[in-house]
């Protein structure tokens, strides 16, 4: 046997090897893939990069449609309906302030209202924003005020 036989038949047992488990085709010539595999490598890539854009762009119009507007209440807003109530830490308004001589250049007033019991009253400075917050709270007692009592 000569060494062009030896190669020959080395060659053939490698390319029925790889066949027969199921991998890729190999070229006899240079034990390399065949082309036929490297063009499905490339066709498996390129569908699976059309896949993940068609996901990446459904994904972002389902979390475009997520994005609310806050309400803000407006003088033109009809008070006919019903008025949502502040909760007991929620902010019924914040007085905005000038930050250092801290004088109140205007007041914004929450889309909630307080319960007719209670007040709108300052209490906190927020130095994050330049503003007091409101709260609604117990009126506080005044000298003036006439206490009935139940006798």
């Amino acid at each position: 046997m000569t060494v062009q036989t030896v190669n020959t038949m080395m060659l053939r047992n490698i390319t029925t090897r790889a066949s027969a488990q199921g991998g890729p085709k190999m070229d006899a010539t240079n034990s390399r893939p065949s082309k036929a595999s490297r063009n499905n490598k490339n066709s498996m890539l390129v569908s699976a990069f059309f896949v993940m854009l068609c996901l990446a762009l459904l994904a972002g119009d389902s979390c475009a449609s997520a994005i609310r507007k806050r309400a803000i209440a407006s003088a033109t807003e009809s008070t006919s309906g019903p008025m949502k109530e502040c909760h007991q830490n929620t902010p019924c308004g914040w007085a905005i302030y000038v930050p250092f001589t801290r004088r109140i250049d205007y007041f914004m007033k929450n889309t909630c209202v307080c319960n007719s019991n209670l007040a709108c009253l300052k209490t906190d400075d927020d130095l994050s924003v330049n503003a007091y917050v409101y709260r609604c709270k117990t009126r506080p007692m005044t000298t003036t005020e006439i206490i009935p009592t139940t006798i």
